[in-house]
């Protein structure tokens, strides 16, 4: 079994600069309205909301913090945060315990978690 995410952004190139430099994925394609990247062997999509490979899709983002949100295991939490910010993230709550909480620049959430030695 393979599974993908999918990810609705409101521009294309701004989420490929947050996901790509500032989280450190992989492009491995992109174009006007999706980019496809990469993080080992999982595949990650960035979807322009209202595209779709049928045409246009109408969806209701009333808010943008959904249940579900991306954790990315980091080494240096500070550097992490502060690359993420730098490439247009926003950090959402101030690290903490080995957890930032930050939203990518679509609103989407995104966790950068830095576990500790074992």
């Amino acid at each position: 079994m393979k599974c993908e995410i999918c990810i609705d952004v409101e521009d294309v190139e701004r989420a490929v600069q947050f996901y790509a430099r500032g989280i450190g994925l992989t492009v491995a394609k992109q174009e006007q309205d999706w980019a496809q990247l990469k993080i080992g062997e999982q595949t990650v999509w960035l979807m322009k909301i209202g595209s779709g490979p049928e045409g246009a899709i109408s969806r209701d983002y009333g808010r943008h913090w959904t249940p579900v949100h991306l954790d990315f295991h980091v080494d240096d939490l500070d550097q992490a945060v502060e690359r993420a910010v730098a490439a247009g993230g926003k950090l959402e709550r101030r690290p903490k315990k080995g957890l930032a909480n930050l939203s990518d620049p679509s609103g989407n959430g995104v966790d950068l978690v830095q576990l500790a030695d074992r």
